[in-house]
């Protein structure tokens, strides 16, 4: 494998709005730049990203129900290539046996998504003979080591952990993971504290284990960063907003951060807004504790935008409550805006991006929170230069080096 003739394909189970899946297209666009060949190999052709999928990919589909049929109309008129394949269900009896007699472990009422998935995966590696896997997220993760399986192990695979395993994979998955992932060629971890994770955890050799950073194309994000706001909010002469991006989810501690910015708006006049999809009974749940801290008119949500870096641009921080976290993609998103960040020094990521760049207050410590949030609003922050200087230590091109020297290595 010679590094001018790399062919990869990149798996995921769906275009969902998470750091993982924006990190894999982030790397595959960065790949393609240098004149690599990148496709993308997904089963459910359906979620959130769009714009992330770059014009030089071909992609790999499921020809099944449940497709997205305005995403799927709107990257072909991008100029993305389409390819749809066909899944057999004899030819996922066929895997469901030869895998079966293989004693891999995985999740009773997943299994047959996987397997489909996997006999998928084989199909596109026979007909296509690209030179490496690399997978996001549990599902695509098993599906490509039961693929190589059936390929007889053809060709290397890489599998990428975004997230400390035992905090965020169910139960089943964590167990499945402990017979899967050390049949990996290469395990990459996005931090350091998730590569101790995966070899404790999971039982990964540590020669196997490689922390490779996820890359942020800084470049590209200032440009998105310059797209309209309708929301009053964040108007020029309105006061700062404390900005927090993610996903529903008790690892994000949201209750937390209604918490912190109650106290700290008895101090400085500013505002909440949260970012992503959340569920109505939720965003209820959030207002009603906003209100008991008098600032339920002070807190607003906005659904998913494909651009969050917008708001990041025009807000006054960005926030994370975070009991747990990988390396998260909206620090470094914001910090390439020149947005200053508070996050609490959760496991793993956020001190490895922050030490000397933000405030790191206590998991769970919402005065401490609530104090970093005043001192950062106060004016108590690095430069936008120093911000955005910090955000290129972590660019594609790095990552794209580290990633090339893997599959040099592996070929090897």
């Amino acid at each position: 494998m010679s590094s001018d003739k790399l062919h990869i394909g990149f798996l995921l189970t769906g275009l969902d709005g998470g750091g993982a899946e924006r990190t894999m297209l982030n790397l595959a666009a960065a790949l393609i730049a240098r004149g690599h060949r990148a496709d993308l190999v997904i089963p459910r052709f359906a979620g959130d990203y769009q714009a992330a999928i770059s014009g030089g990919m071909r992609v790999w589909r499921a020809r099944i129900p449940g497709t997205d049929r305005k995403l799927l109309r709107a990257v072909e008129r991008s100029g993305v290539q389409m390819e749809a394949m066909t899944v057999n269900p004899f030819g996922v009896a066929r895997s469901w046996l030869a895998l079966g007699r293989k004693g891999l472990d995985l999740p009773v009422r997943r299994r047959l998504r996987v397997y489909a998935y996997a006999t998928m995966i084989a199909r596109y590696v026979r007909e296509v003979r690209t030179q490496v896997l690399v997978s996001a997220l549990p599902g695509a993760d098993a599906a490509a080591v039961c693929a190589a399986e059936l390929t007889g192990r053809a060709i290397p695979v890489v599998v990428t952990v975004h997230n400390v395993p035992e905090d965020y994979y169910a139960p089943e998955w964590l167990a499945a993971s402990r017979t899967l992932y050390p049949l990996a060629d290469a395990v990459v971890a996005v931090s350091r504290g998730v590569a101790e994770s995966v070899q404790q955890s999971l039982a990964v050799d540590a020669k196997r284990v490689r922390t490779i950073h996820n890359p942020i194309p800084a470049d590209s994000i200032r440009r998105l960063a310059q797209d309209a706001v309708t929301h009053p909010w964040f108007a020029d002469g309105e006061p700062p907003v404390v900005l927090s991006v993610g996903r529903e989810a008790p690892s994000k501690d949201y209750p937390t951060l209604v918490e912190a910015f109650g106290l700290a708006r008895r101090e400085v006049d500013s505002r909440l807004v949260i970012l992503g999809r959340l569920s109505a009974p939720y965003r209820a749940r959030l207002k009603s504790l906003a209100r008991g801290f008098g600032v339920e008119g002070d807190l607003g949500f906005v659904d998913f935008d494909e651009n969050p870096c917008r708001y990041m641009k025009r807000a006054g921080l960005l926030a994370l409550s975070s009991r747990s976290e990988g390396l998260p993609t909206v620090i470094l998103e914001a910090l390439a805006c020149g947005t200053p960040v508070v996050s609490t020094d959760a496991p793993c990521g956020p001190r490895e991006i922050l030490g000397g760049w933000g405030e790191l207050p206590p998991v769970g410590d919402a005065p401490a929170l609530a104090r970093a949030l005043v001192a950062t609003l106060r004016g108590e922050r690095p430069t936008e230069e120093a911000l955005r200087a910090r955000a290129a230590d972590f660019s594609p091109e790095k990552a794209a080096d580290a990633y090339v020297a893997l599959f040099e290595e592996l070929a090897r």
